[in-house]
């Protein structure tokens, strides 16, 4: 399990994913579901919200001080995503990691990154190549003070940045929802394994996208995106393989 201390990593990612988010729809109303849905999603995410952890309407409501109906609204979504359950008598909770089922959507992640840069894909824009080149700059200055909390950040900022390519909104949605439905299985496993070998891997799809994306190849990141994902399944069996599947 993550560092729960790093509050300071979780809220700076929050942030960063709330800047890049584009909304068509600009009411105050969906702002604010939008700004409370990132920041439990990454809360999930990132595991300071474990599984079993219950989302306490009231607690969010004065958190993030707003009534109970767009909390309310906010935890069906979680909950329609399969990061939350209602339980009667309990209330909202953090599903638990179901391995098995990771695995299957992981394998369906894989057929669908190379769809990535194909199925009408959206050209780079300045911001891309910005929050790119961002993340590319902090790889190198975390390298040497390196965290589990850190890399997860750059991942989960890095998957942000390509789902800006993805011009089908379908796939947009689909894709993102996928990735947070797996990826907690995997910071979980961040513990176990040696991190800056991990870390090298995401230092690097960061760098080959970024090249990729000057030559103006989007169509290479689907294909990186994908090999990475295949890689990141095999490690991930290799890991479970000898914990007997016990997270």
């Amino acid at each position: 399990m993550l560092n729960h201390s790093s509050n300071d990593i979780i809220q700076a990612t929050i942030e960063s994913l709330s800047q890049q988010a584009d909304n068509l729809d600009q009411s105050p109303w969906r702002q604010r579901f939008m700004a409370i849905y990132h920041s439990l999603r990454v809360r999930i995410t990132l595991l300071q919200f474990p599984p079993g952890t219950r989302l306490d309407l009231d607690a969010l409501a004065i958190e993030f001080k707003v009534s109970r109906t767009p909390i309310r609204s906010v935890l069906q979504r979680l909950e329609h995503e399969g990061l939350a359950v209602t339980r009667h008598g309990v209330g909202t909770i953090v599903t638990e990691i179901d391995v098995d089922y990771v695995r299957r959507v992981m394998q369906l992640r894989i057929g669908l990154a190379e769809l990535v840069g194909s199925l009408s894909p959206n050209h780079p824009d300045e911001t891309l190549f910005r929050l790119l080149e961002e993340l590319q700059t902090e790889c190198g200055l975390i390298n040497e003070d390196l965290t589990p909390e850190k890399m997860a950040s750059v991942d989960i900022r890095l998957h942000a940045c390509k789902c800006r390519l993805i011009g089908n909104e379908v796939l947009h949605d689909i894709y993102d929802e996928l990735y947070h439905r797996t990826t907690r299985l995997w910071f979980s496993l961040l513990p176990r394994i040696k991190l800056s070998v991990e870390f090298k891997t995401v230092s690097d799809d960061v760098d080959q996208t970024l090249r990729a994306l000057r030559r103006g190849d989007v169509k290479a990141v689907g294909f990186i995106t994908r090999n990475n994902n295949s890689a990141g399944l095999i490690r991930m069996d290799e890991i479970l393989n000898t914990t007997g599947d016990k997270i």
